[in-house]
């Protein structure tokens, strides 16, 4: 049809389709508090720019739920609809996985893992069964922060500090650039996330810095150690209160460890050496009265916690022999007490405790329809814990519940698994 400018009008063009980008932040917003999975949230946040700024602006109202990390380094929620999810493989601990370098998880922080993988050396003697490297990674931002070795040499002079177990027999002797050591780290706490930053300098706050202590155990022999991202070695800790298995916590600025088959429990202070290096100022042995004994178990063992500003103790009973878990005990450690004293808790306060051999967590349950006072167990001392052939596995953990004192059975999954990669571990992300 004609116009009067002579131009001649065809039929309008259709409006480009709508883009994902274009979801209003609310809508994106609503979404996200409807995904109770930190791997859904990741991907959500992944999508777009737009989206991820949706999210900066309307963050989830709670946390996500307990995951599992399986030993092939897939993540799962047990928690889903009752029944465990298909487990979606971390891709940045896949070289990890390499037959001649066996990576493991050995702790976690937020939304942090620690994770260290053997080291292959020829020949094998003196290093066999150490671990080679460590590292941090967080499998939702796709970070990753390089700690030192835990097998090395150094040329520069090691630097040692003797110090007294006050109120205990002995000394601690730690050891900064120690010419040689070789370690098999099966447990790791961290004070605070790391800062990713890209700051040129460092300088350790022990009130806000990333401290990491770990617990190495290579050929009989134990040790503590610690170090930061920004470190060149571990400070390797070495005593008497260090000789057999041992469970380490951050709590209020001090580390904390018991000895699991005593229950014995000793408080670490931290300084600073050359600005830098963490290492021990002061070990106390912390003079608390005995646990009262149990008509339950003739033998148990011991882990720390912290839930809802406490540090915890959890007594795990057993009768006759290891596979015959009997009950459980919780402790609040109290401070005002002269000297200090546990107090036996019956309840949880709305918590319900994860414990493995890596880790030990405290989870608020009143936001989903998970039991509290409840303690979840996922380790070697499970009973039918450990996979029976090497192409499957079902790892079995175990339920208490503190209203009742009932035990029951957990099975957390089935499926094609090689037995020699180690164990299954809780992990409790924060986004």
């Amino acid at each position: 049809m004609a116009t009067g400018t002579g131009a001649v009008s065809g039929p309008s063009m259709p409006p480009p389709p709508a883009s994902w980008s274009d979801l209003p932040p609310g809508i994106v917003g609503a979404v996200l508090r409807r995904l109770h999975s930190s791997p859904d949230r990741a991907a959500l946040r992944s999508m777009c720019r737009s989206w991820r700024a949706a999210v900066r602006d309307n963050p989830p109202l709670v946390p996500p739920l307990p995951l599992l990390l399986y030993p092939n380094f897939a993540l799962a929620s047990v928690f889903s609809d009752g029944a465990t999810a298909t487990g979606h493989r971390v891709r940045l601990l896949a070289a990890l996985l390499d037959d001649a370098f066996p990576g493991q998880c050995i702790g976690c922080f937020e939304d942090w893992l620690v994770c260290t993988w053997l080291r292959l050396s020829i020949p094998l003697y003196p290093t066999v069964g150490a671990d080679g490297g460590c590292v941090l990674v967080n499998p939702f931002s796709g970070e990753k922060v390089s700690l030192p070795s835990p097998t090395a040499t150094h040329s520069c002079g090691a630097i040692k500090r003797s110090v007294p177990i006050s109120n205990g027999n002995g000394e601690v002797v730690c050891t900064i650039h120690a010419d040689e050591y070789a370690m098999a780290l099966y447990k790791a706490v961290l004070s605070a996330p790391p800062n990713t930053g890209s700051s040129s300098s460092f300088e350790l706050d022990l009130g806000s810095s990333c401290i990491v202590a770990a617990v190495s155990q290579r050929k009989g022999e134990y040790k503590l150690a610690f170090c930061t991202p920004e470190t060149q070695s571990w400070c390797i800790c070495e005593g008497n209160c260090i000789k057999s298995h041992i469970d380490i916590e951050f709590y209020q600025g001090k580390l904390y460890m018991v000895d699991t088959c005593n229950g014995d429990l000793f408080a670490f202070e931290l300084e600073a050496h050359d600005c830098v290096f963490p290492v021990i100022s002061l070990v106390e042995c912390c003079l608390i009265e005995k646990l009262p004994k149990t008509e339950n178990g003739d033998r148990e063992t011991y882990n720390l916690v912290q839930s809802l500003g406490k540090l915890l103790l959890l007594v795990r009973y057993f009768r006759g022999s290891w596979d015959r878990f009997v009950g459980v005990r919780v402790f609040e450690l109290d401070f005002n007490s002269n000297p200090w004293k546990w107090i036996e808790m019956k309840s949880l306060d709305g918590e319900t405790i994860f414990i493995c051999s890596s880790c030990s967590k405290s989870f608020a349950t009143s936001q989903y329809e998970i039991e509290d006072d409840h303690i979840y167990f996922l380790d070697s001392l499970c009973p039918k814990f450990n996979p029976k052939k090497s192409d499957s596995y079902s790892f079995c953990s175990q339920v208490y519940n503190m209203r009742d004192g009932t035990i029951n059975p957990f099975l957390i999954g089935s499926g094609p698994m090689s037995s020699s990669l180690g164990f299954p571990m809780w992990f409790c992300p924060t986004q």
